[in-house]
């Protein structure tokens, strides 16, 4: 290893150290780079601020910003109350552990489609439409359960690696 390799290696670890601090003691949610900050976590990470609860802003700024629909769309698609989500948005109040985690999913789904997709617009329309795939459902409204999850996401791995149905 290189000492620049070495030093550089140092600093992505304490940038990302720095943002993992500033999330769990904010929420994750309210900042623009929020987004690319959870995505960027490792996966234990990941986990903690699931575990911990995402700030519940969090639901209304991927439906509008990532995904293009109504705040109502995502919730249904999610299986979430839209009464408990809305108060807990109002009240800027934290998600629990499960309902961050059914968000979670969204942002793993989205960033692996705009991987496939290679464009942000693209994998929000892909999410949106029903596919053949899923029985005619839309990959949004299946993550509300893992084994849904699981599908869009080998739908998705088959997609980029060039594999058939």
């Amino acid at each position: 290893m290189t000492t620049q390799s070495h030093y550089g290696g140092r600093a992505k670890h304490a940038a990302t150290r720095a943002a993992r601090e500033f999330v769990e003691s904010h929420g994750l949610g309210a900042q623009p780079q929020d987004f690319e900050i959870f995505r960027t976590m490792d996966p234990l990470a990941q986990r903690q601020i699931i575990r911990a609860g995402m700030q519940a802003m969090i639901v209304e700024r991927i439906a509008k910003e990532l995904l293009q629909v109504s705040l109502q769309t995502l919730l249904a698609g999610l299986g979430l109350p839209s009464s408990t989500i809305l108060r807990k948005i109002s009240k800027e109040e934290r998600l629990s552990g499960s309902e961050s985690d059914r968000v979670a999913r969204v942002l793993y789904i989205f960033e692996q489609a705009h991987e496939v997709f290679e464009d942000p617009n693209l994998a929000a329309e892909w999410m949106r439409r029903p596919n053949a795939e899923l029985g005619g459902l839309k990959p949004l409204e299946v993550l509300d359960s893992q084994p849904g999850y699981d599908r869009v996401r080998d739908i998705l791995l088959r997609a980029t690696f060039g594999i058939a149905a």
